[in-house]
């Protein structure tokens, strides 16, 4: 086990995945809109990063 100090210094952020969401997965919530999300990246594409 690490210490606090340590952990904090990392660049990696550390996660826990709940299980109890696995449920979720399956299921196809707000799937209207999904799919016109999915269009929009079809026809349009991803936007270009910005440049300072």
């Amino acid at each position: 086990m690490k210490t606090i100090q340590e952990l904090n210094k990392k660049k990696t952020p550390i996660v826990r995945i709940d299980n109890s969401l696995e449920k979720y997965k399956k299921m196809p919530l707000f799937q209207d809109k999904v799919d016109k999300a999915n269009e929009m990246l079809r026809t349009v594409g991803l936007p270009k990063m910005l440049l300072k």
